[in-house]
């Protein structure tokens, strides 16, 4: 029995999170999960956004199930996201874009973007000067950027893709991003003589164009930090939106699985937030832990469900809440194993 560390954290967390333990239920799987409290309400009841115990929990758990954070207006907060990829060297964002039906794609998009997720400019060194400038540092380090690239191409095997592109700003950031893209092709070589995988690169800003306007020349992206986060909102939006993009946080020992997008305390509580990326989330978390079967048991049954008109979300122009949603894909779902 595998544990699963479940935090729902704030807004809409906790409703995309029940909808996929609703989902996880019904496939009979040889786990336990334990929940924990982060985000505005354990800063409530503990005056910690994210506890010792939480972050003990999370570290003995097999993998951790997250669900969205709200950011307070408090200068001195640190995501506990953040903290948790830190603190557990989650050091690489995997974040598939895959259209799960042309009628409400902007593109027939299957890209997936790997974002190394422990250094750039999230560390969040910022440092006034006495002329009212704040100067903003970023770490890339050598060892960072040969880590997240070997992990890219080791990805692009295992995945059966074909090309991975180097995305960046070299030449603006000569030296970090210049790094960044003579280490992905000291590497390339070898993956195309031994594994014929293809490699080229981009500027950033024209990766954002092309991402709108020649999406198919891309297969598989690796980039630092921001641009990556960036890149794949937009890649999520060419796809439906924001509520159908799942992504991994991987290390050596450690992986938590979250839906891409936020905690939208707008629409918190009103059963109207769609699951969908949560919920393919658990996929990758069930892959993650070998249990392929299962995960493409929840892939087949998502694409399934979203065939059918009368069963899409009200994000795209459907009638369905998060719950009907959820009550519609478990059907598919029992319908799908009973076939296997």
């Amino acid at each position: 029995m595998q544990k699963i560390c479940v935090v729902p954290g704030d807004g809409v967390g906790s409703e995309v999170i029940d909808s996929t333990l609703n989902i996880l239920e019904c496939l009979d799987l040889p786990l336990s999960f334990e929940r924990t409290v982060v985000g505005i309400e354990s800063f409530e009841k503990n005056g910690a956004y994210l506890t010792d115990d939480a972050l003990s929990l999370a570290s003995d758990c097999d993998a951790i199930l997250f669900g969205a954070l709200t950011t307070p207006n408090d200068r001195n907060y640190v995501s506990p996201l953040l903290l948790l990829r830190w603190n557990l060297e989650l050091f690489a964002n995997v974040r598939p874009a895959k259209c799960l039906n042309p009628e409400f794609c902007l593109s027939p998009l299957d890209l997936v973007i790997i974002r190394e997720n422990s250094e750039g400019i999230y560390g969040g060194m910022e440092r006034e000067l006495d002329d009212g400038k704040i100067v903003t540092e970023r770490i890339v380090s050598e060892a960072g950027c040969q880590r997240i690239i070997d992990f890219a191409f080791k990805y692009a095997i295992s995945n059966s893709r074909k090309k991975v592109s180097c995305v960046h700003k070299a030449n603006v950031l000569r030296a970090s991003d210049g790094m960044f893209k003579k280490l992905f092709y000291g590497s390339a070589v070898n993956y195309a003589f031994y594994n014929k995988i293809k490699s080229d690169d981009c500027l950033v800003d024209a990766a954002a164009m092309y991402l709108c306007k020649e999406p198919d020349i891309f297969d598989m992206i690796v980039t630092l930090n921001l641009y990556g986060d960036i890149l794949s909102d937009e890649a999520a939006g060419l796809i439906g939106g924001l509520g159908f993009a799942p992504s991994a946080n991987i290390g050596e020992e450690h992986a938590l699985f979250e839906p891409i997008h936020g905690s939208a305390p707008d629409i918190a509580n009103k059963d109207v937030a769609n699951p969908t990326g949560s919920i393919l989330s658990a996929a990758m978390m069930l892959e993650y832990l070998d249990m392929t079967n299962k995960a493409a048991v929840i892939w087949d049954s998502v694409k399934a469900v979203y065939s059918d008109k009368n069963k899409w979300t009200k994000d795209i122009g459907g009638n369905c809440g998060t719950e009907e949603f959820t009550w519609h894909l478990r059907n598919e779902i029992n319908q799908q194993a009973a076939n296997r």
